[in-house]
């Protein structure tokens, strides 16, 4: 697709018309379904952001394909859009949207949740994952434990970190011990939904831990076999 073709979407994106902003947004979906969709490096961040920003839409089914936007996966024909930007623009999304999490409206806080699950799960490269880890992990610990926020926030970082150990776990051990520290915490709270999302989290945790242990365990029996030959 020519840049200047692309141009003329983004603009209409940003238009005031909802019709108008619905169909550039659905043109925009079927250019990323294409191979051979790419970009240069400044109309990637324009469209990384105008994609924020329509998360917000107050038109509700023009937010809805901006989700879509990051997560196509359910209608089998889309590419992601996460896997056709560079890191930087990744990275940027990631800290946008846990800002919408943890300090946005609360009507855009799914949609500000969806999109975070969608690139811890659909992030194209282990280097991109490692800097998605990096960038969200402590914000994510932040919305669990920082005094004043919500349960509904805390139920929605719960619900993201599950996802992002399930995924990642093995290689984020450094963070373990806080992200223990910080569940643990949410154990005493008078929330029950907090609790059950606590508890929930705890065991993905443990899980990767008992993964840890287990590879432990065959490096030990590969090298006492191998000392005995």
């Amino acid at each position: 697709m020519a840049n200047l073709e692309l141009t003329g979407i983004l603009e209409k994106m940003t238009g005031k018309d909802k019709d108008y902003r619905y169909m550039a947004t659905s043109d925009l979906l079927y250019e990323l379904n294409k191979e051979g969709f790419k970009l240069d490096v400044d109309l990637e961040a324009k469209l990384s952001n105008i994609v924020i920003q329509q998360l917000d839409d107050a038109a509700g089914d023009v937010s809805g394909l901006a989700v879509k936007c990051f997560d196509l996966a359910s209608l089998n024909t889309l590419v992601p859009l996460v896997k056709k930007i560079r890191e930087q623009q990744v990275l940027e999304m990631t800290n946008k949207l846990c800002d919408k999490l943890l300090n946005g409206k609360e009507q855009h806080r799914d949609i500000a949740s969806i999109a975070l699950k969608t690139i811890v799960g659909e992030v194209p490269s282990p280097s991109i994952a490692q800097s998605v880890l990096v960038s969200i992990s402590p914000k994510l610990i932040q919305g669990i434990t920082a005094q004043g926020m919500s349960t509904e926030i805390k139920c929605e970082c719960l619900d993201i970190m599950c996802d992002v150990l399930q995924k990642y776990g093995n290689v984020m051990a450094s963070d373990h011990e806080v992200l223990l520290g910080a569940l643990l915490s949410q154990l005493s709270l008078n929330q029950a939904s907090v609790r059950k999302k606590a508890v929930s989290t705890i065991a993905c945790l443990m899980i990767c831990w008992l993964k840890l242990l287990l590879k432990l365990f065959d490096f030990c029996r590969f090298s006492y076999r191998k000392a005995e030959l």
